[in-house]
């Protein structure tokens, strides 16, 4: 660390901190939790703790002293070509029937939802649509019709709401592997059709490449300079050998697109990771997002510092489960601390992977505290 601990970040926006960590000119360490489900449950709820009564999330955000990662998310509008095309929901008291009409054939998506005093606060998938090749065309079609504007305008105004407290990131897309996954197939049902069905699958992957140069063409019309990929790659999604084959090229060609403008680019690879750790420089990103460190995830600080190596960005690295009520507050001082000397400056400390609704902020505004002993906290 040497003169890094010399040379505090008060002089220092949050945004031009966060911006020189990407540049690799950073000598502070920017704290930028992200808080938007913990404010977002208290402020429904009506439980918002008394002192951040009448805040809004950016008051919030400043009064606990942290950057904001996504504040200005917008920029990108997103449509889909639907002259021949029917979207058609079935609302039942404890699930959602979506079904998806197209001259390819049709998607039926059940969810499963969970009601609070008459508003829903959970909707997942229970039974994935696609459950043969001919399912997955009709979704390798949705996505060539997926059609992307950029708005700078929308941009400009999130941009100047944000301000100083950290630099706008904006979200692209996921890899199209882990899409199958997450919203078409579930985990078992993406391995059985990559199994017996192998040709599709990749057709699928190249209709998702060219839909991701469409994204990529419209947000470089932006003035935004750091974009994440919501990969959420892990272990089980994404073993070694499907990363090498699939994701790593793909993340290279978004990074070499991306740098080619200038611009910065991170991914999400949150719950077990360690297997993939050592591809993690193949990609050629910029910095990886949520990465969750033992006992919540499977890897320790040691075997993330080995996978990033002094080029990449660490975004967040503290576990989620240290801001519960039962976890010692001292115990998470002195993990924050570990990762602060060995990550910094590459370091956008925060939540691996959010704080949860029933988190303790005041554990936020401890590493704060702690943060600003360090090195000072950006103004």
């Amino acid at each position: 660390m040497n003169g890094f601990w010399n040379i505090g970040s008060k002089e220092m926006t949050r945004q031009d901190l966060n911006m020189a960590i990407f540049e690799g000119t950073a000598e502070g360490v920017l704290w930028q939790p992200r808080l938007e489900t913990w404010i977002g449950h208290h402020m429904d709820r009506g439980t918002m703790p008394e002192r951040f009564r009448g805040m809004d999330s950016l008051e919030i955000y400043d009064a606990l002293g942290c950057s904001i990662r996504y504040g200005a998310t917008a920029g990108i509008e997103r449509y889909e070509n639907r002259d021949d095309l029917v979207r058609i929901e079935e609302r039942h008291p404890d699930h959602t029937v979506e079904r998806i009409q197209t001259p390819a054939g049709e998607l039926c998506t059940v969810c499963q939802d969970i009601w609070e005093n008459g508003k829903r606060v959970n909707h997942r998938i229970s039974d994935f649509p696609v459950k043969t090749v001919e399912d997955l065309g009709v979704v390798t079609d949705l996505v060539e019709r997926e059609r992307f504007r950029a708005n700078p305008e929308s941009f400009g105004r999130a941009a100047r709401s944000v301000g100083h407290r950290g630099e706008p990131t904006i979200f692209l897309t996921g890899s199209g592997f882990t899409e199958l996954i997450k919203r078409w197939c579930g985990l078992p049902g993406t391995y059985y059709l990559l199994a017996d069905h192998a040709a599709e699958v990749e057709a699928y992957l190249e209709a998702c490449d060219r839909r991701d140069d469409r994204i990529i063409d419209e947000a470089l019309k932006l003035p935004c300079r750091i974009f994440n990929l919501g990969d959420h790659a892990t272990n089980e999604f994404t073993p070694p050998p499907i990363l090498k084959k699939y994701l790593i090229p793909w993340w290279q060609r978004v990074a070499q697109r991306l740098h080619s403008a200038a611009r910065f680019v991170h991914t999400h690879w949150d719950g077990n990771s360690r297997l993939m750790l050592p591809f993690l420089r193949e990609t050629r990103l910029d910095g990886v997002e949520a990465l969750t460190p033992a006992p919540m995830g499977d890897m320790t600080l040691e075997q993330i510092k080995e996978g990033v190596g002094d080029e990449m960005v660490v975004l967040d690295i503290l576990p989620a489960i240290d801001f519960l009520p039962n976890r010692p507050v001292e115990q998470l001082l002195e993990f924050a601390r570990r990762a602060i000397e060995m990550f910094a400056p590459k370091l956008i400390l925060g939540i691996s992977d959010e704080i949860s609704e029933i988190g303790e902020i005041e554990k936020v505004e401890a590493v704060s505290g702690l943060v600003d002993e360090i090195c000072g906290l950006a103004d």
